[in-house]
């Protein structure tokens, strides 16, 4: 790679062989750097691919400290150690920046509230758990005790991670739908759902799974016409439940569901209330 323009000590936007604008990073990689010097791969850290996003990126890492991409990149290789997440760019440079922000405000002696801590701990507990690891190496790396909340932050980061869309909204959008869920099926057959069981976290499996397949655009069409009329005839109640159910993910993803994407859902509810009523839930 060649210097096109050095953005900081530790960074420089570089062009790779292929004429691609990237940025990489390492320690001291842009002192006395100018247009054109080759860089020495052994001191290239992380590269990361510009594209359209050149000058927001270029922007965002001239001011986030090396150290915090570092880490961010030790704790993605964590997510995908045990999560099975992509270690990418999309995953590493919104947990630096949430880094950088939360060593800030606890400088500055800020409080963060997160409103859907009680959500993330009932339904991601594999994420919140990776996410209290995350928090114990961030401590370790920046010598700081920040607030065990923040583990909610970073399990936040690690359920938006699988989906398509970036950004934090959809994936606080999907838990408070899916812990509206569990306040719906309770009211309409008048139980009590305990969501640390294995019932509750396999029917959270299931919305996260149709979240994703809406996101993705690949909803469930059966091809057989009868398989909803099936569903329906046999689980009258849980079918009028998912009826509920569907109005209000379709206002929360924007997109219409499938018949069969619902009889599925249905489908999922009448398990649920299987295992409560058999004393499993």
């Amino acid at each position: 790679m060649r210097v096109k323009r050095v953005i900081s000590n530790n960074a420089v936007l570089a062009l790779d062989a292929d004429g691609q604008d990237m940025v990489a990073l390492g320690r001291g990689l842009g002192h006395g750097r100018r247009p054109g010097d080759l860089l020495e791969p052994e001191r290239v850290e992380q590269v990361f691919v510009a594209g359209d996003a050149d000058e927001r990126l270029t922007r965002f890492l001239a001011d986030v400290p090396l150290e915090y991409v570092r880490v961010a990149g030790r704790i993605a290789e964590l997510a995908h150690e045990r999560l099975g997440l992509k270690v990418t760019q999309a995953l590493i440079l919104p947990i630096a920046d949430h880094l950088h922000f939360a060593v800030r405000r606890q400088a500055d002696g800020m409080e963060m509230h997160y409103p859907l801590a009680w959500e993330v701990r009932q339904l991601y507990p594999d994420e919140l758990a990776v996410g209290e690891a995350a928090l114990g190496l961030a401590n370790a790396a920046f010598g700081v005790a920040l607030p065990g909340d923040e583990a909610v932050a970073f399990a936040m980061h690690f359920v938006n991670a699988q989906f398509a869309s970036p950004g934090m909204s959809r994936a606080m959008e999907m838990t408070q739908a899916i812990s509206k869920a569990f306040e719906v099926i309770e009211k309409s057959f008048g139980v009590t759902i305990d969501t640390h069981s294995m019932n509750a976290a396999r029917f959270v499996t299931h919305l996260r799974y149709l979240y994703a397949r809406v996101a993705s655009g690949k909803q469930i069409v059966y091809p057989h016409p009868t398989f909803a009329d099936a569903i329906a005839n046999a689980h009258p109640e849980a079918t009028a439940c998912a009826m509920k159910l569907r109005f209000q993910f379709e206002m929360n993803l924007g997109e219409k569901l499938s018949t069969d994407e619902v009889a599925y859902l249905a489908l999922h509810v009448a398990r649920l209330l299987w295992d409560l009523r058999d004393g499993r839930g």
